[in-house]
């Protein structure tokens, strides 16, 4: 039982900042490491991977009749839902006919912070420090989108898709307009604004995953520690139930911080795709009004 002194109180920060496992090389005075963060990212994309083929391997069609289109298994049909609904309910009111084009990166983003989410729930560290007994394991685990440099990853990823995209739709030209509506004498001083709110829109994407992934942990860590610091039975009951409430919290905000960072990517997105289906529908119109 060597691991649970891990969660006391004067040992909170552990539970969210990276911990070293292994080096993988070094390039002059740098040293390349793998974190807990880092194996967990991976270990998520994995998972994701495998995820996508099963569902994939179970919608094929199989057999004859209506049957054979029917997914098969519950974890599959409970994937195929879920793709849905972003597809359906999050992306297509905002996309529309775009969001076929952008659903794969859509999908991708939702299941990737899901599974970060739902993975660093489990201790993985301490229950492998239990089996083995070695300390150096006990923070093998972690949530991966409880660092900031993995959230902000996502962040950057969601800035390039945004703009990659919103240059593809309206040119070059068409996005420079984009940011600088009003009076032409007002165009610099609106780029520059305009410029701060499309660092800001990933900023706040970036600092809201990782502020409520780490919150999560640091109360129940602090729960837990108060059995160590207090050092009376009483205490024990309160801190447990406190523990498993904030855990079911955590549960559902791990649902909801994924649903968040994808649905605030797609209107980020829409912003600039229906701002282009826009200027084609009135450039559509103006040509019917001088043919007629």
């Amino acid at each position: 039982m060597n691991f649970i002194p891990t969660l006391a109180a004067d040992d909170l920060m552990s539970h969210v900042l990276p911990h070293r496992l292994f080096k993988l090389f070094t390039v002059g005075d740098y040293e390349f490491w793998v974190t807990n963060h880092v194996l967990m990212a991976t270990v998520a994309a994995v998972l994701m991977a495998l995820l996508f083929l099963h569902v994939k391997k179970r919608a094929q069609t199989h057999g004859e009749g209506l049957d054979a289109y029917v997914t098969k298994g519950r974890v599959a049909q409970l994937f195929e839902t879920i793709c849905q609904f972003l597809r359906e309910e999050v992306a297509r009111p905002a996309l529309g006919k775009d969001t076929d084009r952008f659903i794969f990166y859509i999908w991708t983003t939702f299941f990737f912070i899901l599974i970060c989410n739902l993975l660093g729930m489990i201790p993985i560290g301490q229950i492998m420090q239990l089996a083995t007994g070695n300390k150096s394991l006990g923070h093998a685990g972690g949530t991966a989108t409880g660092n900031i440099s993995v959230t902000a990853g996502l962040a950057i990823v969601a800035f390039l898709m945004i703009h990659l995209s919103a240059i593809r739709a309206l040119g070059v030209g068409g996005w420079l307009k984009h940011h600088m509506p009003g009076p032409i004498f007002l165009a610099p001083m609106m780029f520059v604004l305009e410029l701060v709110g499309d660092l800001v829109k990933p900023f706040s994407l970036c600092v809201r995953l990782f502020a409520n992934m780490v919150a999560g942990h640091l109360v129940i860590a602090a729960l837990l520690g108060m059995i160590f610091t207090f050092g009376k039975w009483f205490v024990v009951p309160g801190s447990l139930i406190g523990s498993l409430g904030i855990s079911l919290l955590e549960l559902f905000v791990a649902f909801l911080q994924a649903y968040v960072f994808t649905f605030l990517t797609v209107l980020f997105i829409a912003s600039f795709v229906a701002h282009h289906e826009e200027h084609e529908e009135s450039g559509g119109e103006h040509g019917e009004a001088h043919a007629a």
